[in-house]
């Protein structure tokens, strides 16, 4: 895995995200867990402290019943939403939710409420909810899954953060009457771009829709076959991977896993809908 530049980055962004920001002085820096591989954070709903994956793939944010009613919420309503092979996913919802993660709020426009064991293995750990896009919009912020860490930038930490990184095209993808949120990625094809989501909670290094893979070289009857994945930056800088891909019937383009993400150091401002993109270590 690499990345090549072929421009330097100059970007001076402080100004449109620190309109967006709230009143921070210093960078802040949480450890993340593990739960069956995936990236977890510690978050505070109601006064009490659980578990939750950290999936950036999630569109919304999920508590389970007992953290809601804690935290004074019924639940009303539906959020619908699909999973990326179609399937219909219906919940109902919590309003403003409030979620402390290490001392730093966050608010959840329109949670979900579900009991995340019933979509677990039966003898998999207890954990919480998750904590997807929709709850860290508000502020910029880096993700090294690798490393376990998620800090939440100032205006001058995110300008130094990105200073050699290199800055991805993305689209800002919503679902459930647009109370979701997921990033995709720009991946350049000869045919042209396919737009593949950054998916934390996803343990597959790339999953690639049928209708994707001959245009990124691949044979779309073969499940599971090598992938060279470019994506092309602003600035020309190259984002690269070498990975198994699987090819399978999907409703987006792409999806890019944890396996890959690990790899690398984002950085977010979706207010601004920006990425950047370094490799870790």
């Amino acid at each position: 895995m690499r990345i090549r530049h072929f421009a330097s980055l100059a970007a001076a962004i402080a100004a449109s995200s620190g309109a967006a920001a709230q009143a921070q002085d210093a960078p802040r820096t949480i450890q993340l867990g593990e739960f069956l591989g995936l990236r977890t954070v510690q978050a505070t709903i109601g006064g009490r402290t659980g578990s939750f994956i950290l999936d950036t793939g999630g569109g919304v944010s999920v508590v389970g019943p007992d953290l809601a009613s804690g935290a004074g919420c019924t639940p009303w309503g539906q959020i619908t939403g699909f999973r990326l092979t179609g399937e219909r996913l219906t919940m109902p919802r919590c309003d403003d939710l409030a979620i402390d993660i290490g001392g730093i709020a966050l608010t959840a426009p329109s949670a979900g409420v579900l009991d995340l064991s019933t979509l677990m293995p039966p003898d998999a750990p207890k954990i919480d909810g998750l904590v997807a896009l929709d709850g860290l919009q508000a502020r910029p912020f880096t993700l090294e899954l690798g490393a376990g860490r998620l800090t939440v930038e100032t205006p001058a930490s995110l300008a130094e953060r990105i200073r050699g990184a290199v800055e991805v095209p993305i689209r800002l993808h919503r679902q459930a009457g647009g109370a979701s949120l997921t990033v995709m990625a720009r991946v350049m094809t000869p045919r042209g771009p396919l737009w593949m989501q950054l998916d934390s909670g996803s343990a597959a290094p790339i999953l690639v829709a049928r209708t994707s893979a001959e245009p990124l070289g691949l044979d779309p009857d073969t499940a599971r076959q090598p992938l060279h994945l470019a994506i092309a930056g602003t600035d020309g800088g190259v984002v690269e991977a070498d990975v198994p891909a699987t090819v399978r019937e999907m409703i987006i383009d792409g999806n890019i896993g944890l396996p890959v993400m690990r790899d690398w150091i984002m950085t977010f401002d979706l207010q601004a809908q920006r990425l950047w993109i370094r490799l870790a270590g």
